[in-house]
């Protein structure tokens, strides 16, 4: 039993690793997307998604990864995914998806072995703009909250590769989803504590 076991979990990494997981693309095949191709691959999975008699929310799903997959330095999230929300909403997926596609992301980048290194910086990019959007919505108890509470108690460690994929494209430096959803509720525990006598 053991060793049906073992064989399996290696095919699963072996797949993996040649895979690009569950991602329609890579973030440095999204970074090359301007602002009309992003619109057109969300209206495709809004689409896909109306005509769906079934998993009506998985097209919007894989969109939704894609978009949050996408280096935002053009602050291109914003301009975009409006309809995946409202439709997510509709089929009151939102908070599901969202939640699901974290814990891809987590559990990948807790596996470097299983995934190459250019897809394990596509979901530590999923994770630096998930944050970025939600931060400004922690201020009381919520989903968001318990989101950002999520990716700081995974104690995400980039790897080595995963770092130095980022570098050769040219990036900024990397550093842990972790360590930043710490820094976020650092600071918002802080701004609450910060009453006007606290001040005076």
């Amino acid at each position: 039993m053991k060793r049906i076991k073992f064989i399996l979990t290696v095919a699963f990494l072996v797949f993996c690793r040649t895979s690009s997981a569950g991602l329609l693309f890579n973030y440095s095949q999204l970074a090359l997307k301007d602002l009309d191709q992003m619109t057109s691959l969300v209206n495709d999975k809004v689409r896909e998604s109306k005509k769906s008699s079934s998993g009506k929310a998985v097209p919007l799903k894989e969109a939704l990864q894609a978009v949050y997959s996408r280096p935002n330095d053009d602050d291109m999230i914003e301009k975009v995914v409006a309809p995946l929300r409202s439709n997510l909403d509709e089929l009151e997926s939102w908070e599901k998806t969202v939640s699901q596609l974290t814990d891809e992301a987590i559990n990948a980048i807790r596996n470097p072995k299983a995934f190459k290194p250019v897809v394990q910086m596509t979901y530590v990019i999923f994770l630096e703009n998930l944050l970025a959007e939600v931060k400004p919505y922690i201020k009381k108890e919520g989903f968001e909250r318990a989101l950002v509470e999520r990716v700081r108690d995974a104690k995400l460690a980039i790897s080595k590769e995963a770092v130095q994929e980022r570098q050769l494209r040219g990036m900024r430096a990397t550093t842990s989803p972790s360590d930043i959803a710490a820094k976020i509720l650092s600071q918002n525990n802080e701004n609450t504590n910060s009453t006007p006598e606290s001040q005076e």
